[in-house]
């Protein structure tokens, strides 16, 4: 119903003025949403059907508090109260309505806080069944507060007019415990000074009788059915159902049990359209959204306020949550063309289906549209016809599902929501819309994003009816960039440089479309640099004549984030996204090349080499000074040794080079070397070892690219002098 009118008179019309204009959009020809809204911020994330619905823990109570005996100008001053969560006012004939604003404040019953002065708008009409209009009142659309424990109330701009006959205040909660109620109990007590903001100074009045309506407790859970569960039977009173009611090509629903209707309340049994459904009514209820965990409260105290504004049964047909779960509404069968009391002059052949929720400024959730879309081809479906074209309704020219506002002058169901029916229409006419994938990138978890190069494979997916599809809208960064026909299902998409969104939009041959959540694609034309290196250096451990154990430092950068990297010479070696170190295995004597090469997300490569010579210098290339022996086995690199015992014999090597390495042979009496470079000691090399082991390089060095002399001076150590020396390799 939506509850607000946009046409009102005295302080309503002023409220609506100052709130802007509604922008009346024809259908089909609405403006299509280039991109869709995400979950709202506040919202829990979409939920599976049923799992939002809570079981109701107690009783729905209402708190009347009658208003008429305070004047026209009177206030009823705050005071406490029974707990409650939503208010509304209602007066005794409907063609009547107060003069000026009737505005409440509440207090928190979490916090003891009061609220501020809040508005009730006048309702539009709703009902239209001639039994059940003879019971409707006047009335306001309700506000929900949450859990509240006092209330106030005034009239702002009354004018001095009497109140209509029978203006009373209802304080509704769902959640009545059974056994007793909460908060300040029956009696209206002005609460402290020190539980909220000073009493209001208008003048006193009398408090009128404040009366309570019960309905039953209930307790029905709410439970998933399995697939399949039988449709409903018709209801009309108290009716006895499964807690979740699945009708074929329906989304699941939560019934009437499961979010815990007070079948004792309902006034009459339903009435049925004798010609069917022939269009569906979107809505939202105008009331503060709540967590989807309290839907089912809420849609209870809806219901309650329905009832007690003289409807015979809660006026919607269905409610949806903003996480996608879907109740049954109006009695009477969720496969019936059950006749609600949504929009006046429409309701025999209609269906009337409401997201709970204000969507005046706040977008509805993805999940919400696609159920509401489910919701209205199922319906539809069921009596031969679809979403597509118009018909014929009270006098009206409609389309088959149309917003609250196509057939009266109401806000509903939101200036925030009302743009998307285009959108429910084509999810009804062409569902599960999806982007099925992209290749040309990865995507890369981490950021949500695909990188590629210049150029990409865009698919997708859609259900329906190919034939009504009219064409696909490749969307980049929201404008259209590509035009697919109806047939296709992927288009080639060229990605600028740097950050970028895709869609695909779907337009049906009526003007309906849809469009799918965008995802991120970057353009990425920049190759990693290797920015340092390769440097060749030599380490330590066991030589050969055939291999020597290499260092490879380097460092790539990437303009966003290098992604791996590999050796490509003198070996193919893959190495890690963040490696600065690379440990080769090389065979001296030859001039190798070494690469190192880098690639980002989008496979973009760079690289850089250098050549480089491991060489090795034999004994025999050194300059002696001492007395130093010969030593041949095979066991040497080359064959042969030498060694000495006396203090500061000396082995000189000289070469141009950038790293340096000695290598001796160890053994248990083997003693100490000293080690320097042109002529500056720089290390000690102990060469005892527990066992004996040859062509072991204890000693290395980087060193500038020029001429350089190493040497080894044995220090003469006390009990082990011997010092074996077996050369020095070096590269260049």
């Amino acid at each position: 119903m939506g509850r607000r009118l946009v046409i009102g008179v005295g302080a309503a019309v002023a409220v609506l003025a100052a709130g802007g204009g509604i922008a009346v959009l024809n259908w089909p020809a609405e403006a299509v949403p280039v991109s869709l809204p995400e979950t709202v911020a506040s919202a829990p994330p979409a939920a599976a059907p049923a799992a939002a619905a809570k079981a109701p823990a107690g009783r729905t109570t209402i708190s009347a508090l009658d208003l008429a005996p305070l004047g026209s100008s009177a206030g009823l001053p705050q005071r406490a109260t029974k707990r409650f969560s939503m208010v509304g006012v209602n007066w005794s004939n409907p063609k009547d309505k107060p003069t000026g604003t009737v505005q409440v404040r509440t207090r928190s019953a979490a916090t003891g806080a009061w609220s501020g002065w809040q508005s009730l708008e006048i309702a539009e009409a709703a009902v239209d069944q001639p039994d059940e209009l003879t019971k409707v009142r006047g009335r306001t659309t309700p506000i929900w507060t949450g859990p509240a424990d006092g209330v106030a109330a005034r009239l702002v701009d009354g004018g001095g007019k009497p109140l209509p006959a029978g203006l009373r205040l209802k304080l509704i909660d769902p959640d009545t415990p059974t056994g007793g109620g909460t908060g300040g109990g029956a009696a209206m007590a002005v609460p402290p000074a020190s539980s909220g903001p000073a009493p209001d100074t208008s003048p006193p009045a009398s408090e009128g009788p404040a009366g309570e309506a019960t309905t039953r407790p209930t307790t029905a859970p709410v439970t998933t059915a399995p697939a399949t569960t039988p449709a409903a039977p018709p209801v009309t009173k108290a009716p006895a159902q499964p807690a979740l009611v699945k009708p074929a090509a329906m989304p699941a629903i939560v019934s009437r049990a499961g979010w815990g209707a007070d079948e004792k309340s309902v006034k009459a049994p339903p009435a049925i359209a004798p010609d069917g459904v022939k269009m569906v009514f979107v809505h939202h209820t105008a009331v503060k959204a709540v967590p989807c965990a309290q839907s089912a409260s809420q849609i209870r105290s809806i219901m309650a306020n329905d009832i007690d504004d003289g409807f015979d049964d809660l006026g919607y047909n269905f409610v949806v949550d903003q996480c996608g779960t879907v109740f049954e509404g109006r009695g009477g069968g969720v496969t019936k063309a059950v006749v609600g009391a949504h929009v006046a002059g429409f309701n025999t052949g209609s269906v009337g289906v409401a997201l709970l929720g204000d969507y005046t400024t706040i977008k509805p959730t993805q999940i919400a549209l696609t159920r509401i879309a489910q919701l209205a081809a199922a319906r539809l479906g069921a009596y031969g016809s679809t979403v597509s074209g118009t018909v014929e309704l009270g006098g009206k020219t409609l389309p088959r599902l149309a917003g609250h506002r196509d057939a009266a002058q109401t806000a509903c169901p939101g200036n925030a929501m009302y743009p998307f029916m285009t959108v429910m229409r084509a999810r009804a006419l062409m569902p599960d819309l999806k982007i099925a994938g992209l290749t040309g990138g990865p995507l890369v978890g981490a950021t949500g994003s695909y990188y590629v190069r210049t150029t990409a494979r865009l698919s997708w997916s859609v259900g329906g009816d190919p034939a009504g599809i009219a064409r696909f809208d490749i969307l980049r960064n929201n404008q259209v960039v590509t035009v697919a026909g109806g047939t296709e299902r992927a288009a080639n998409i060229d990605v600028p440089a740097g950050a970028n969104t895709f869609a695909v939009r779907v337009v049906h041959t009526t003007g309906a479309a849809d469009v799918t959540p965008s995802i991120k694609v970057f353009g990425d034309r920049t190759a990693p640099i290797v920015a340092t290196g390769p440097t060749v250096t030599l380490r330590t451990g066991t030589y050969s004549a055939t291999a020597v154990p290499a260092t490879v430092t380097f460092k790539a950068t990437d303009n966003v984030k290098v992604f791996s990297q590999r050796a490509t010479a003198p070996a193919v070696v893959p190495l890690g996204a963040t490696s600065t170190v690379w440990y080769p295995t090389v065979k001296p004597g030859a001039a190798l090349r070494y690469t190192v090469e880098a690639r980002d997300w989008a496979g973009n490569t760079g690289s850089k080499s250098v050549s480089r010579t491991v060489t090795q210098l034999p004994e025999t290339a050194a300059k002696r000074t001492g007395a130093w022996s010969a030593r041949v086995a095979s066991s040497y690199l080359g064959g042969r040794a030498l060694a000495a015992s006396a203090k500061n014999a000396k082995l000189a090597y000289t070469f141009t080079g950038t790293s340096a390495a000695l290598t001796f042979t160890r053994t248990a009496a083997t003693g100490v070397a000293y080690v320097y470079v042109d002529g500056v000691k720089v290390g000690t090399v102990d060469t005892k070892a527990a066992k004996t082991t040859h062509r072991q390089t204890l000693w290395v060095r980087s060193l500038t690219s020029k001429t350089h002399t190493v040497s080894v001076m044995v220090a003469g150590t006390r009990g082990r002098p011997t010092v074996i020396s077996d050369g020095l390799t070096y590269v260049r």
